[in-house]
């Protein structure tokens, strides 16, 4: 089989493999959970937190697929949308795209440089859903906000919400990384409880006024990452929900990987998020396909992004150090 083309690419270092075409196009016969399984593996394949196949309608339009590190599919990995959206933004030279994924359209936009140089992309997510039809919370009463469920935790209390994966959503006085795995794998295993799985999301205020906060999040299929940009859109619709802040007011979201901003727009009586953050390229690659198959690493040859590197790691240490001086010091 033929070299197949793969760029890597980061939001707050959360990094996403895309490949151009269909999944079922590109891995047929059944061996996509296998190829996922083994392209996320950061010993044995190329390492990532999950894998975006875009099919290029060659209009500015696109269609998506995005699947978890075990090879589970997922409606939106809101990190990885961003770069997906600027790989096509760089091919056609725009200044929007758009992504579908199943019933969902998602609008990237070129935000422009930060000081340091880091290329940043902004995309549209579909309305956030507190009453969405396929239940988070099995026989809750929608909406559930603020409330507590001994099945999730045993003091913190919690607000659901698609986004349009199911979310999570807790605010805290204090950053416990352990409360949140604990929490995160009560969940994944509780499936009577919660159908669908789900993220969990920890927020910590960073000030008195909600205009920036620390997030961190467990994800559903791939635990603790460095960032989660549907988990930064779920706090950040929380926190609105909850009265803590203006729906329209851009605050500043922090992950252990990088910042990100995020706010409302309110369309049809309905809260539409906007994430907006770095999309790095890291390198692009190529890789024989066939190679997933068996049992040792697979071929490829890669070409670095320095520049880009760079440029965001000098944001990152500014970044770590706003987090350390909050008393916040991620393992990952």
């Amino acid at each position: 089989m033929s070299q197949l083309p793969v760029t890597k690419i980061h939001g707050s270092r959360n990094d996403i493999l895309v490949i151009e075409g269909a999944p079922d196009e590109r891995f047929p016969g059944g061996r996509l959970t296998r190829a996922v399984e083994r392209l996320c593996d950061r010993r044995l394949g190329l390492g990532s937190d999950g894998v975006y196949f875009v099919a290029d309608d060659g209009d500015g339009t696109g269609r998506a697929w995005f699947f978890n590190p075990d090879g589970s599919p997922a409606l939106l990995c809101g990190n990885g949308m961003r770069g997906a959206g600027r790989l096509l933004l760089d091919r056609y030279g725009a200044e929007q795209v758009v992504l579908h994924t199943g019933p969902y359209s998602f609008t990237v936009r070129d935000a422009g440089l930060t000081p340091h140089g880091v290329r940043q992309t902004a995309v549209e997510l579909p309305p956030v859903d507190f009453s969405p039809s396929d239940p988070i919370v099995a026989g809750a009463a929608a909406p559930m906000i603020d409330q507590a469920l001994t099945a999730y935790h045993a003091s913190l209390p919690v607000s659901a919400v698609a986004v349009p994966n199911s979310h999570l959503v807790s605010v805290i006085d204090a950053y416990d990384e352990g409360d949140l795995v604990k929490t995160g794998l009560r969940v994944a295993d509780t499936p009577e409880v919660f159908p669908l799985g789900a993220n969990v999301s920890f927020v910590l205020p960073l000030s008195a006024d909600m205009s920036e906060v620390y997030a961190q999040t467990y994800e559903r299929g791939a635990g603790l990452t460095q960032s989660c940009g549907s988990g930064v859109v779920a706090s950040r619709a929380v926190l609105s929900r909850l009265g803590r802040i203006a729906p329209d007011v851009p605050v500043r979201v922090r992950n252990p990987g990088g910042v990100a901003r995020s706010w409302l727009r309110e369309r049809d009586g309905r809260w539409q998020p906007i994430l907006e953050g770095n999309a790095t390229i890291v390198y692009r690659a190529e890789f024989d396909p066939d190679d997933l198959t068996g049992d040792g690493p697979p071929a490829f040859t890669r070409e670095d992004d320095d520049a880009e590197t760079a440029a965001f790691d000098a944001l990152y240490r500014e970044h770590r150090e706003v987090l350390a001086a909050a008393g916040v010091n991620p393992t990952v």
